[in-house]
């Protein structure tokens, strides 16, 4: 089974399988992921819109200059189509690292696909000093966002193909952890986190890049379940769920009254840099 048929299956087996495990939550969740996913693709339709349809969208002007240096080597004819390839890069090695984190902390061989059944994880490892509340609740966040990184890859890949825009594929050689996690929630959560606050910092830095509103609005949506991501991570861990100042961090207000009143945000150039020893050669 292909990773996008299996990712596909996925979202129907956690939406309508009553006996599943928060099953009406998961079925609000994913439902709401396709609203998302109409919404967006309504964006991207050449044809006239059915009605009721979202009119269409504003061309946004003012934006960077200098995008041709930010994406260098993300592929795509216009700044709008590499901006969705620069997400969708993001979103292809996210899903990836979940799904081996997943399969680590279930006792699954790491290069295990993404199960179409949600049931099969169950917790094998230890919380790594975590107590036995959170070592609960981290795994069981660990198995929902691994779904929702897959979820966001698949309507991504849509979206794009949908306008006519070839997307980014997934690194030849793979993904890997720069430092691979041990076998126990803590070490599992310590090393995704990293690429959670760096995805939520990337979508915030290529924001202004986009020249259509609606890409801009599908975005923010994307943006804004990642820092939640980041935030319960975060406070699973022991951390300040709130944004906390990292190496390379931008802000869009001057002199922010707190560290952790305004989200920060990284140039999309460097984005490119932090990830690429997530990258096999």
């Amino acid at each position: 089974m292909d990773s996008e048929n299996c990712d596909r299956d996925l979202l129907e087996e956690q939406s309508l399988t009553p006996a599943q495990p928060h099953s009406r939550r998961n079925m609000i969740r994913y439902a709401a992921i396709g609203g998302i996913s109409l919404a967006g693709l309504s964006f991207f339709s050449k044809s006239k819109p059915a009605l009721g349809a979202a009119p269409s969208s504003p061309t946004l002007t003012g934006g960077p200059t200098d995008g041709a240096t930010q994406f260098k080597g993300i592929p795509g004819s216009t700044i709008n189509a590499q901006v969705l390839n620069f997400a969708l890069t993001l979103e292809i090695l996210e899903s990836d690292l979940y799904r081996q984190a997943l399969n680590l902390a279930s006792g699954m061989p790491m290069d295990n696909e993404l199960n179409a059944n949600a049931s099969v994880y169950k917790l094998a490892v230890g919380g790594g000093g975590l107590n036995a509340a959170f070592t609960q609740a981290g795994y069981l966040y660990l198995k929902q966002y691994a779904y929702v990184e897959a979820a966001h890859r698949m309507f991504l890949i849509s979206a794009i193909t949908a306008a006519g825009i070839t997307p980014a594929v997934k690194n030849p050689g793979g993904y890997v952890f720069p430092n691979p996690p041990a076998a126990n929630i803590k070490s599992i959560l310590t090393q995704i986190l990293p690429l959670e606050e760096t995805g939520v910092r990337a979508y915030l830095g290529a924001l202004p890049y986009l020249t259509d509103l609606g890409l801009a609005q599908t975005a923010g949506s994307i943006y804004s379940t990642e820092a939640r991501h980041s935030a319960v991570v975060n406070y699973t861990l022991g951390n300040d769920p709130g944004p906390a100042k990292r190496s390379g961090d931008l802000t869009v207000i001057p002199n922010p009254v707190g560290t952790d009143t305004y989200e920060y945000y990284l140039a999309p150039s460097t984005v490119i840099a932090a990830i690429k020893p997530f990258f096999v050669a």
